[in-house]
């Protein structure tokens, strides 16, 4: 079990105090109203809560908390295995391109994964990673080949979002993904019967997610409902 130090509880409450603070001196109501042309917030709503993307992420991965165990594979750090695997997990890798990164343990391109064996892993989380890769269905495929028969990849994907990736140091943002689209990648590589791609989003939370708002300045029941027309970002579960 992970345990909370005061310190981490006394830096929570830090950080909210900060966020509160912004609100405070940038409400949505007057950001609004002055028809600005840049949005509230240049951090993705980071620094006024928690960002309506994550909200939506974290979500996907809470409600499939149970195949986050076994040996893990996540990207960049062990956040997300960490939070939502816990003592399921008996290792955790952390993959990433960037070798001046730390916490990661396995520096690989994700479209081929050629420094990890077949059959290694019995979860990957891929969150919001693949809009920054050119061959898309040379990654899927490469994730598809470590995991382990049974294995699960959990995948999330955006649909509108601001381009970024540049403190990354990616080569280029280069796509937005539908419900359609995913399902027509991961089909390459996985039967259909083993994939569950859901989209969620409506133009309220478009809009909210683009202005740079914070997840509960939406009202809960108005960002829970799904409109397929107006879809933010696809979560995809592909079991090998």
């Amino acid at each position: 079990m992970v345990t909370v130090s005061p310190d981490s509880r006394a830096g929570r409450r830090r950080r909210r105090l900060r966020q509160l603070t912004t609100r405070a001196l940038s409400p949505r109501w007057w950001y609004v109203l002055r028809e600005k042309m840049a949005p509230i917030s240049s951090r993705a709503g980071t620094d006024r809560g928690v960002p309506v993307d994550r909200h939506f992420i974290e979500g996907f991965l809470r409600d499939h908390a149970s195949d986050i165990q076994g040996t893990v594979l996540d990207v960049k750090d062990s956040l997300y295995s960490t939070r939502y695997g816990g003592e399921r997990v008996r290792r955790c890798d952390v993959l990433d391109v960037n070798r001046a990164n730390r916490e990661a343990n396995i520096f690989s391109d994700i479209r081929d994964l050629k420094e990890i064996a077949d059959d290694t892993y019995d979860c990957f989380i891929v969150t919001q990673v693949l809009q920054y890769i050119d061959d898309v269905s040379a990654a899927i495929g490469a994730c598809r080949r470590i995991l382990k028969p049974g294995g699960v990849l959990l995948v999330t994907v955006p649909t509108v979002g601001k381009l970024d990736g540049q403190g990354d140091r990616v080569a280029g943002d280069f796509w937005r993904f539908t419900p359609d689209s995913a399902r027509y990648l991961f089909e390459k590589h996985f039967p259909p019967e083993n994939l569950e791609i859901r989209g969620w989003g409506n133009l309220l939370v478009a809009t909210s997610f683009l202005q740079g708002m914070a997840v509960d300045e939406v009202p809960e029941r108005k960002r829970n409902h799904y409109d397929p027309l107006f879809t933010c970002g696809v979560t995809i579960r592909a079991r090998k």
